[in-house]
């Protein structure tokens, strides 16, 4: 031990035997990395809705203009409550909703002049449409498209037609 050299390369011998073990020890007691053991289910698969295209049902399209007519407009909220879906209700309670605090955006029919509207898709179950409500001329309220969502709830003589979804289209406002 009276040796430099000796020392030195016990010293690099046991530093590189700590590195061995540091190495060994790591992988031995590392986290695992073989693949989980497969637990298969014996429930189903969630297979997803599966959507038939039908023209727009004349239910559909009362429930849409019902809508306009008492949600949009403020009007016999009663009624309107009967006519949203879960979605746009959005967890209120039926007596907060007719306060007229809730998430229908408002317009004032009271100034329509029409009220055109295009159907983008039409399913058995769901529709969307495009609703453009276009005041009368001089009135000073601005033209307004809306997305009008419905979606057709329960199956059978107990199925009906609901509003689930009212949004404003965004447009760009470009200056003059």
């Amino acid at each position: 031990m009276a040796s430099r050299r000796l020392r030195r390369r016990l010293a690099w011998g046991s530093a590189g035997a700590a590195a061995c073990a540091a190495i060994v020890l790591a992988l031995v007691l590392g986290p695992d990395t073989d693949p989980p053991e497969q637990r298969l289910s014996a429930t189903p698969a969630q297979e997803p809705e599966r959507l038939v295209e039908a023209p727009l049902a004349s239910e559909a399209r009362r429930v849409a203009v019902r809508f306009i007519q008492t949600a949009v407009a403020r009007e016999n909220l009663e009624e309107a409550w009967a006519l949203v879906g879960p979605n746009l209700r959005g967890g209120l309670s039926r007596k907060r909703w007719l306060t007229g605090e809730n998430p229908v955006v408002p317009y004032p029919i009271d100034e329509l002049d029409v009220a055109p509207y295009k159907v983008d898709e039409s399913y058995s179950t769901r529709a969307l449409l495009e609703v453009a409500l276009l005041p009368r001329k001089g009135s000073g309220v601005r033209s307004q498209v809306f997305f009008l969502e419905l979606r057709k709830l329960g199956s059978g003589e107990r199925a009906r037609w609901v509003v689930d979804n009212w949004v404003p289209r965004a447009s760009a406002v470009v200056p003059r």
